[in-house]
């Protein structure tokens, strides 16, 4: 009686090792996916230069927000608390950009009331960023469509370098967090630049 067991294909054993291989890969840059599919909803009806600004302040002052509470995995807490409340003020006719900057300002006050509870240089830095890319934001949607595409992009792209150096430096948020809105934040820059440059003049 032939006991022999049977030989597994090497072609076959590599080939399985490389798809698991992948879906590992893919599970471990599930912030990337989260990132992608939030740039997708944003941009399924068409990019837009007004909500592509409104998102990067929103995005800024989740940044200053996780620095005034704290530890750095509040991170998506604040996130998602920043989300409902946009989603809020859309509902109740309240501005989201409005929402988004006395979130950003409410935080930056939280922060210096507690004192030495916070890290005060990290909580700085975090409101000069926020101002400086609201600056940004508020200007693309007050000027003309294509200007306004432009100075969009500027302020997505440029939010998007400082998710690389908070991811680089480990610092205020996640690095998921940091990772799931660098790629929103290129994508959106980059969907602002093609329209730009297929607008008429």
């Amino acid at each position: 009686m032939d006991t022999q067991q049977p030989r597994l294909d090497p072609a076959q054993h590599d080939g399985t090792h490389r798809s698991r291989g992948a879906g590992r890969h893919l599970l471990e840059r599930w912030p990337s996916l989260v990132g992608l599919l939030a740039l997708l909803l944003n941009v399924a009806n068409g990019a837009d230069a007004h909500v592509t600004a409104m998102i990067i302040v929103i995005a800024s002052a989740c940044y200053l927000a996780t620095s005034a509470i704290g530890p750095r995995r509040s991170g998506w807490i604040v996130v998602g608390g920043a989300i409902v409340a946009v989603v809020l003020a859309r509902v109740t006719g309240l501005d989201a950009t409005v929402t988004a900057l006395v979130l950003g300002v409410t935080s930056a006050v939280l922060g210096l009331l507690r004192g030495a509870d916070v890290d005060r240089r990290e909580l700085v830095i975090q409101a000069l960023g926020f101002l400086g890319f609201s600056a940004v934001a508020l200007t693309a949607m007050t000027v003309g469509p294509v200007p306004a595409l432009y100075l969009a992009a500027l302020a997505a792209v440029g939010h998007a370098a400082w998710d690389v150096v908070h991811f680089v430096r480990d610092r205020v948020v996640p690095r998921s967090l940091a990772e799931a809105c660098f790629v929103l934040d290129l994508g959106l820059g980059l969907a602002m630049l093609f329209l730009a440059a297929v607008m008429p003049m």
